[in-house]
């Protein structure tokens, strides 16, 4: 038996603007927002950058034609600049001094590509861990996804993930979308 292996579908397309997401452990994520294109048979509009070198490393600047790719056919990730496309309108990118979530400083270890929020209580983190905790790798509550921990954080009823054994169905009825046999 012999398997072939293609090379991903690569295709061209313009970072709009990249924006930072505020994961669990407090690191500062640039996410690149792309002008819609199809790719491997999905619309893709956003692709990871991972970490202001990996931005340097591509020259990526907001503006810029880049090329990209599927990895694994599946996430979507920037390949390189096309700097000879550029108008002299790119806007270099530079990581934020303060979180763009709680407006607490960042930081950044030397030897470590990662920036972090400094706010151990920033509320990006605080929703990313709880979306950990109650997902696939954590402990799978089936029907507890992002719009519901919202809901519960917003009424003040979650602040960690402790907090989660202590509600009642009493705590969820007024909730939007909880009725008695949702709350129990």
């Amino acid at each position: 038996v012999v398997a072939y292996k293609f090379a991903a579908e690569e295709v061209t397309t313009i970072v709009k603007q990249i924006q930072i997401q505020v994961g669990r452990t407090g690191a500062l994520t640039p996410v690149a927002i792309l002008e819609p294109v199809q790719v491997a048979g999905t619309t893709v509009s956003r692709a990871t950058l991972h970490n202001e070198d990996e931005i340097a490393r591509k020259d990526i600047r907001v503006g810029d034609t880049v090329i990209i790719r599927k990895a694994g056919d599946i996430i979507p990730e920037v390949i390189k600049s096309l700097p000879n496309l550029r108008t002299g309108k790119e806007q270099s990118f530079h990581m934020p001094k303060r979180c763009p979530v709680c407006n607490a400083p960042v930081s950044r270890k030397t030897g470590e590509a990662a920036t972090r929020c400094t706010n151990p209580i920033c509320f990006a983190q605080t929703m990313e861990q709880l979306q950990h905790f109650v997902g696939r790798s954590g402990f799978d509550i089936d029907g507890l996804g992002p719009q519901i921990l919202d809901q519960l954080v917003a009424a003040e009823l979650m602040k960690d993930p402790a907090d989660l054994f202590t509600l009642t169905a009493g705590d969820l009825e007024p909730l939007e979308r909880f009725a008695e046999t949702s709350a129990n």
